[in-house]
C-alpha cells in the first residue's frame, strides 16, 4: 500500500537562545553559567542573585530565556514566574532541589524543571525544550500560513508535566506524538525524546482529551491531529499511520470513533 509522504517544513536557521540565570547561591549559578558557555547556540546575556534584581533587569535585557531557582529570600523563583507569564515575558526553566514544586511549575506553564544538582546533559534537554518553543513563537510572529506550520487551534502552548524516574519534563502538547502503556507506566513520544511517565493510561487520556487526542487502542492513545492515514492490515486489523512514518496499532472499537471524527461510514 502507498504511503502519505510530508514534506519537511522549513524552519530557518536555529535561534540563538539569549539566556538569563538567576540563584542567590553564587556556587551554583557560576555551575550553570559554565555549562551554558560550552553549549552550541546560547548567549548568557547576564546573572541575577535574587528575584528582585532579575524583575529590574528583565525589561532591558530580554532574555528568551531565564533558568530559575525557586528556593530565594525575597520574591522566591514561583513569584518571579507568575509575574513573568501575566507579562508574556521570557519562557522559564526551574533550577531546584526541591521536586515538591513540580505541580506548580506545571500550573505557572514553565518550560522545564531541572533537578539540582545539575548535569550537562539535563542542562541540553531543557534547552532544546525550550529551543523548539522559541522556534515555534517566531513561526505565528512570522505568519503560520507563509511557513507551513499550523495555525493556532488551542494546543500551541499548553504544557504536559511528565514524571520520569526523578525527574519531571514540562513538554508541549502539541509536541506529543503518542503515549503507550508500558506496564505500570506509559511511554510518551515526541520527535525528539521519549519519556517513561508515572501514570496510568486512563488518567492520561482523560489529561489530553481536551487537546485532541484520542485512544486508539487499549494500549495506545494518539494525537489525532498527526494521524494521516488509516490503513486496512487484514484480518480486521488497522493501523494508523502517523505524519511522521510511525505506525501504530488500531483496535475495531476505537477505528470507529476514528471515523466518526473524520466524518466516514464505518
Amino acid at each position: 500500500m502507498s504511503e502519505t509522504m510530508t514534506a519537511p517544513v522549513s524552519t530557518g536557521p536555529e535561534p540563538v537562545l539569549r539566556v538569563l540565570v538567576v540563584d542567590d547561591e553564587p556556587t551554583a549559578r557560576q555551575r550553570i553559567v559554565r555549562l551554558l558557555h560550552t553549549m552550541a547556540g546560547v548567549r548568557v546575556i547576564g546573572e541575577c542573585g535574587s528575584g528582585r534584581e532579575a524583575l529590574q533587569a528583565i525589561p532591558s535585557l530580554t532574555p528568551d530565556v531565564v533558568f530559575l531557582d525557586i528556593a530565594m529570600p525575597g520574591l522566591d523563583g514561583l513569584g518571579l514566574a507568575r509575574r513573568l507569564a501575566a507579562a508574556h515575558g521570557p519562557l522559564v526553566v526551574f533550577v531546584t532541589a526541591y521536586d515538591e514544586h513540580a505541580l506548580e511549575a506545571f500550573r505557572i506553564h514553565a518550560t522545564d524543571f531541572v533537578m539540582k544538582p545539575v548535569d550537562r546533559g539535563r542542562l541540553l534537554d531543557a534547552l532544546e525544550h525550550a529551543r523548539v518553543t522559541v522556534r515555534r513563537a517566531r513561526l505565528e510572529r512570522d505568519g503560520p500560513a507563509s511557513n507551513g506550520a499550523s495555525p493556532g487551534n488551542g494546543l500551541s502552548m499548553a504544557r504536559f508535566a511528565v514524571r520520569d524516574g526523578n525527574r519531571t519534563h514540562i513538554v508541549l502538547v502539541s509536541d506529543i506524538l503518542w503515549v503507550e502503556s508500558y506496564g505500570n507506566y506509559a511511554r510518551v513520544f515526541t520527535p525528539a525524546s521519549k519519556y517513561i511517565h508515572r501514570s496510568t493510561m486512563a488518567k492520561i487520556a482523560e489529561e489530553l482529551a481536551p487537546h485532541g487526542f484520542m485512544r486508539i487502542h487499549r494500549t495506545v492513545i494518539a494525537n489525532a491531529a498527526r494521524i494521516v492515514q488509516l490503513e486496512r492490515r487484514g484480518r480486521g486489523q488497522y493501523s494508523a499511520l502517523l505524519d511522521t512514518g510511525v505506525r501504530l496499532p488500531v483496535s475495531r472499537t476505537f477505528r470507529f470513533e476514528l471515523h466518526a471524527r473524520w466524518g466516514l461510514q464505518s
